[in-house]
């Protein structure tokens, strides 16, 4: 699959974005409020990552998911 970034720093809540957390990069729906941060993945068998208080530091947004599309090989 090929994803589309738009770069900016924020997302609104429920988006997908290109985010870093730790140093490595992945796409996650983004909820931010109350001092916490959860990144919710779009597979249910994943548990979502969720980073409260100085932890919140560890994710960065990247950009905003605009468009994909599936490559056929």
């Amino acid at each position: 699959d090929l994803v589309f970034i738009r770069c900016q720093p924020d997302v609104r809540d429920g988006q997908i974005a290109a985010v870093v957390v730790g140093g490595e990069a992945t796409l996650k729906r983004v909820y931010a409020g109350d001092g916490k941060i959860t990144l919710t993945a779009e597979n249910p068998a994943f548990e979502p990552l969720v980073f409260v208080g100085p932890e919140t530091r560890r994710v960065r947004v990247i950009g905003l998911a605009v468009a994909y599309t599936h490559m056929i090989s």
